[in-house]
């Protein structure tokens, strides 16, 4: 075996999770748009067809969640094989059977993940859901869900033996997300214990903080993946800079405070309170830094080159981050907090960060891995212009949905905190609806030509002689 087919075979598995990637996002992306179609006057028809809220939102969220796992899986285990390659290069033997075990372990993982998201998509399309929010399918799904992790773990663990002191931060990152995933993933289940469900506030307390540490988890993969394309675009100086690593340790603080912006309502001790405030305001430094990089994005476009479309959707990732981290900052100061808990002002801010932050770092990624090896080859200049187009498309549309959603839920607030309406009980404005699916529609337009290719290469690979 020859550094030459390792690295093939770190591509193949590679492109393997993008296309299950894609997948999710596109159904990710079509039950965005018909829950879109319940802030319109088709909301009765879609419920007496089966498709009403409480089915298609968690198919929805758990979609777009899988679109995340599976992106940054790519990113992962493209980086293990290149681990690989390097020790088959250096002739070290030990290194050739592990080949094909981590490439066996990540197509079962991936199996089982498939598996999983079929399962809980039916259970929930038939009427089925536990109540709780982002775990609505059954229980027995998350079996294969912490199996396929735990075969992640595996895979890391053979190929770096957790010897990471002096990797970049990088591999801080997705070493981190092992850990982390597992231990909230447990603690997310764990409403099922009878001392719990005795304790409702306990209950919530627990529930948000698990919620909050697992979309660290997956941050991390994502800010990994980022910083990994980093160095394969230009050097691998800041992934080992003071900088970096003090950022993820801020990323990694806020990890385990940041659920407390959702439960300053519950009757708990003040101190943890504070504490998360305290985190929260330290996303300043990180914001600090962010605005340094959007006064450098005029270089970076400059500098798109080879590869346009992934530099295009990393200048989008930092303009999302600098747009978010001010809204995250402002809506942790508890007052302000008061005026926006509970309204689609939060949804935009979910949104902002799932597909501004998250999904155009891992499109950006994407690109990359499934464009890797063709460097050789003269610029595709008829691709890099659609794929320009799709990237406007996309960000035009998740601009005018975060206005839409953010408008909507500080108009909500404001009648919660001044005439004590609840928002979820006063009418939205009528242009809420067509609003939002006309936005939601034009930046699935943008994705879906982003991440078309992802597949029909992929198809290619697999049909190809």
């Amino acid at each position: 075996m020859t550094p030459a087919s390792v690295a093939a075979a770190g591509r193949g598995v590679a492109r393997a999770f993008l296309a299950c990637a894609a997948l999710s996002l596109l159904v990710g992306l079509a039950g965005g748009l018909v829950v879109g179609l319940h802030y319109t006057a088709l909301s009765p028809t879609l419920s007496r067809m089966g498709l009403g809220l409480a089915a298609l939102r968690p198919i929805h969220t758990g979609a777009t969640a899988g679109w995340i796992f599976f992106a940054g899986m790519a990113v992962v285990h493209r980086w293990l094989f290149e681990r690989l390659e390097a020790r088959v290069a250096e002739g070290d033997a030990t290194a050739l059977p592990l080949v094909n075990a981590v490439a066996r372990r990540a197509r079962l993982q991936l199996g089982l993940w498939v598996f999983a998201a079929l399962s809980a998509a039916a259970a929930l399309l038939a009427g089925y859901s536990t109540g709780r929010e982002y775990l609505e399918y059954p229980p027995v799904c998350s079996i294969p869900i912490v199996a396929g992790w735990l075969l992640y773990a595996w895979n890391f663990v053979a190929v770096t033996r957790y010897r990471i002191r002096n990797m970049p931060v990088y591999a801080w990152m997705w070493g981190t997300s092992v850990v982390l995933f597992l231990w909230t993933f447990a603690e997310a289940n764990a409403w099922m214990l009878d001392v719990l469900r005795e304790r409702p506030v306990r209950d919530m307390a627990i529930q948000w903080k698990a919620y909050g540490s697992l979309v660290g988890s997956f941050n991390l993969l994502v800010y990994g993946s980022t910083s990994w394309l980093g160095t394969r675009i230009s050097d691998d100086k800041y992934a080992r800079s003071n900088m970096a690593f003090a950022l993820f340790l801020v990323g990694v603080l806020n990890s385990f405070t940041n659920y407390v912006h959702h439960t300053y309502h519950l009757p708990q001790a003040e101190l943890p309170k504070w504490i998360a405030f305290f985190v929260s305001m330290l996303e300043a430094v990180i914001l600090a830094r962010v605005m340094y990089d959007v006064a450098g994005l005029g270089r970076k476009w400059a500098d798109r080159k080879r590869h346009p479309v992934v530099q295009t959707l990393l200048i989008a990732t930092t303009t999302w981050t600098f747009v978010q981290l001010t809204f995250a900052i402002l809506i942790s100061i508890p007052p302000l907090n008061t005026w926006i808990h509970g309204t689609l002002a939060v949804v935009a801010h979910s949104m902002g960060s799932l597909i501004g932050i998250d999904s155009m770092a891992l499109l950006a990624a994407g690109t990359w891995l499934m464009e890797e090896g063709d460097e050789a080859r003269p610029l595709d200049v008829g691709a890099a212009r659609r794929g320009l187009w799709s990237a406007g498309a996309l960000n035009t549309g998740l601009a005018g949905m975060w206005l839409v959603l953010a408008i909507v839920g500080v108009q909500a607030g404001i009648g919660l905190v001044l005439r004590g309406e609840l928002p979820w009980v006063g009418a939205f404005p009528a242009w809420t609806g067509p609003g939002i699916v006309g936005a939601g529609l034009l930046a699935a337009l943008g994705m879906v030509g982003l991440v078309l290719p992802w597949l029909t290469r992929r198809a290619a690979t697999v049909l190809a002689p």
